[in-house]
């Protein structure tokens, strides 16, 4: 969650492959890269958020099962995350990287 706190308040300006949410939907263009590391930051957030609160469940459940079933619920929240932030680009963008209107067609 360290991490996510910082990559929101600290988002790469320009693309690049070492920093940031980094996909072939994200990268097409400077608008696209803004948009899809803003929720990308928020997805981090949301993933750890989480994980924390069954990690902390798993621990009171079961103490030596704890920290597997938090890297695993980490694991799973990260993927869903991913597939949720690729949809959001998807909603919002052309396969040109141009942003759609509310009809679903470029601006």
């Amino acid at each position: 969650m360290i991490f996510a706190w910082y990559y929101k308040a600290f988002p790469p300006k320009s693309i690049n492959f070492i920093y940031g949410y980094r996909s072939r939907k994200s990268m097409r263009n400077q608008e696209t890269w803004d948009f899809g590391n803003k929720i990308g930051a928020k997805m981090m957030i949301y993933a750890g958020m989480a994980t924390l609160v069954v990690g902390t469940a798993a621990y009171f459940i079961s103490p030596p099962w704890s920290l597997g079933i938090s890297g695993f619920f980490l694991v799973v929240a990260l993927f869903v995350g991913i597939f949720w932030c690729e949809q959001q680009l998807a909603h919002n963008f052309d396969k040109n990287g141009r942003r759609m209107n509310k009809e679903g067609k470029p601006h």
